[in-house]
């Protein structure tokens, strides 16, 4: 009797686990290379002097940044970390009335080994679009090929593929190991990781 109780309670933790690993985004964490809608292959990148690391070196890497934020007025999140010789600042703002209602919002820059954003409460979905703007500093000058073309991607769980975010300007400065991108419609909140089409 008690080792079938403990049977179904072990069932019900497992389950719990699983049903709480929900996180829409796993492409990032999990694989660097991913298939978009059309076929091709995002090459997500990768920062420097993080391979090999030892996670628990690495367990609290990411900057987070919660705030409050009024639907009529909109707001601001500001971030910023800096891993190794890599500084990221990055700027979220919320229009005016473009959120259902007033309520938390949170992002997190994640520099275990790719560059990732993440906003949240997950599944936000905006009247207009929130803008991102940021800055990384700090690159290897072989982070990304010559004449790639650099954009924001989100996983879709949906569908398995990585989707391309509408992209106010991305560019990436090889010399100085910097990448800017301004004006990035954020339609809705979830993870999204910087890359290119792999030709």
């Amino acid at each position: 009797m008690q080792k079938q109780f403990t049977s179904f309670v072990l069932a019900i933790l497992f389950g719990w686990l699983l049903g709480c690993n929900s996180n829409p985004v796993q492409g990032p964490d999990q694989n660097s290379n991913q298939v978009t809608p059309a076929g091709q292959t995002v090459q997500l990148l990768e920062l420097p002097g993080t391979a090999g690391m030892d996670l628990a070196k690495t367990s609290s890497v990411a900057s987070y940044v919660r705030s409050w934020v009024s639907a009529d007025s909109g707001g601001q999140l500001v971030c910023g970390d800096q891993f190794g010789r890599v500084t990221t600042t990055a700027t979220l703002s919320i229009p005016q009335n473009g959120m259902s209602q007033d309520q938390y919002i949170s992002m997190r820059l994640d520099h275990f080994r790719w560059l990732q954003i993440e906003f949240g409460p997950d599944g936000i979905q905006f009247n207009t679009p929130a803008i991102l703007s940021c800055t990384v500093t700090g690159l290897d000058r072989f982070w990304a090929p010559i004449g790639a073309d650099i954009r924001l991607y989100y996983c879709n769980q949906k569908t398995g593929t990585f989707q391309e975010m509408p992209s106010g300007s991305i560019t990436y400065d090889r010399q100085s190991g910097t990448l800017t991108c301004s004006n990035i419609q954020i339609p809705h909140f979830c993870t999204y990781a910087f890359g290119y089409i792999k030709r």
